[in-house]
């Protein structure tokens, strides 16, 4: 905990912060156990591209700011926009014959096109890989790819057998070099097929294009074998004009020459086949955050004007922001400050707070607050970073932090990212409310 300067805590201040009603806020955890498990059901198919996900979410969550009472933009709560995205509908892989386990075994590029067929790999001995980057002389890659009548080729990275690439400085470069030579088309190959394999814990992604060669990041205890055959059925769909919607609504204060801004992204990862990326840390639980907050300052007025956003598209490059902050409903410059929460369902703890450095007046307010009613174990500053949808703000000068918790057990980008604890909600819930308060 930081403590600089606490002569802004006034008399007033301090009677603000008493004031407050925390019997409001205990109820708030109850209210997000259930938005998460909504968000995070089937109804919603991880809340991305397939089974209409995204906007089956969008309209829940519209439904719930109509609940709560939030008031609306120029009629409505939507803010449509499109921007391009790579689908991947199916995948099935088996390699040798067995078929792999989609998430636990394998996962595929977010770029990778389309791809079906069964194929042989084309392997390369390591004792030429140093002549293949001078490409003065192709005919060791033209003698190989001879060999088969193949339109996709292999490049494993580790050794399982004699002929396999080993695993060292040379492979590595390999692996880093060769898909862009052949994604280029330098090898009359149409859709080239490179498998990356790795011990690490599979990291779902999203792609905003779709690429020449088609990716597969297999985990090494599913790759006991030498590779003799892979079967493959992958459908990918690029989709350049996505229709997706900002969620957007607001709160009257006592005054409206300036505003408080909160905002959480509600898209996901989605699904494939039938593996959902629920994401319920990221980031159903700042959505239940975001609604949660509504809910309090539609029942305690607030001193200035709240807007709410749910952006679309954060997963896929911050699209959704970006896009308001390009179009915004109201001007930027009476933002007095923007909250945005993103992967908040833990605190063991405490919070981190992303942008603290650059506003460490407001930093210290908040964690003065944490510190006075003992909140949270650690309000933990860090400087900038353009990791979510407090991004396009900052960058176009709105005051702003980006907020998440720390601690406990929660997946992120994979498949295990289906329940959160919650440990620190309602406190957090206080936190915030007392913080708006003394903006």
């Amino acid at each position: 905990m930081i403590i600089t300067n606490l002569r802004f805590i006034n008399c007033y201040t301090i009677l603000i912060l008493f004031l407050f009603n925390f019997s409001k806020a205990q109820t708030s955890k109850v209210y997000a156990e259930q938005v998460i498990k909504k968000l995070t059901s089937s109804e919603f198919a991880g809340r991305g591209y397939v089974e209409d996900g995204m906007e089956k979410t969008s309209r829940e969550i519209a439904s719930q700011f109509e609940k709560i009472g939030l008031l609306k933009f120029h009629n409505s709560y939507f803010q449509p926009f499109t921007y391009s995205i790579n689908i991947i509908e199916k995948s099935f892989v088996s390699i040798n014959g067995k078929e792999l386990k989609l998430g636990t075994d394998y996962l595929v590029g977010a770029g990778s096109p389309s791809l079906q067929g069964t194929f042989s790999p084309v392997v390369f001995n390591t004792s030429v890989i140093d002549s293949l980057f001078e490409w003065n002389d192709r005919s060791y890659f033209d003698k190989e790819l001879e060999k088969i009548n193949t339109h996709s080729v292999v490049f494993p990275n580790k050794i399982f057998s004699d002929n396999m690439i080993i695993q060292d400085e040379s492979a590595n470069q390999l692996y880093r070099d060769v898909p862009q030579i052949i994604s280029n088309g330098d090898l009359g190959i149409s859709t080239p097929l490179v498998i990356q394999q790795t011990t690490s814990k599979f990291i779902h992604s999203l792609s905003p294009i779709q690429t020449k060669t088609v990716n597969l990041f297999i985990n090494d205890q599913s790759l006991t074998d030498t590779i003799k055959s892979i079967s493959l059925d992958i459908k990918t769909h690029f989709e350049p004009n996505f229709e997706a919607n900002n969620i957007v609504g607001y709160i009257k204060g006592k005054r409206s020459d300036s505003l408080i801004v909160l905002t959480a992204h509600y898209d996901h990862l989605g699904k494939i086949n039938d593996v959902v990326f629920s994401g319920a840390n990221d980031n159903a639980s700042g959505i239940a955050l975001l609604l949660s907050m509504a809910k309090v300052f539609e029942k305690n007025k607030p001193n200035f004007d709240i807007v709410f956003i749910a952006f679309a598209g954060e997963e896929a490059g911050l699209k959704g922001s970006k896009y308001f902050v390009d179009h915004p409903l109201f001007d930027l410059k009476k933002i007095k400050f923007l909250l945005n929460f993103d992967m908040v369902g833990t605190g063991e703890e405490g919070i981190q707070v992303v942008n603290g450095k650059e506003f460490y007046k407001q930093f210290n307010k908040l964690d003065y607050i944490s510190y006075m009613y003992n909140y949270l174990k650690q309000v933990k500053i860090r400087g900038s970073a353009c990791n979510s949808d407090h991004c396009p703000f900052y960058e176009k000068g709105v005051p702003s932090f980006y907020i998440y918790t720390l601690g406990g057990k929660s997946g992120y980008h994979d498949i295990y990212d289906t329940e959160v604890s919650l440990y620190a909600f309602d406190k957090l819930v206080a936190l915030l409310t007392k913080f708006i308060n003394v903006l």
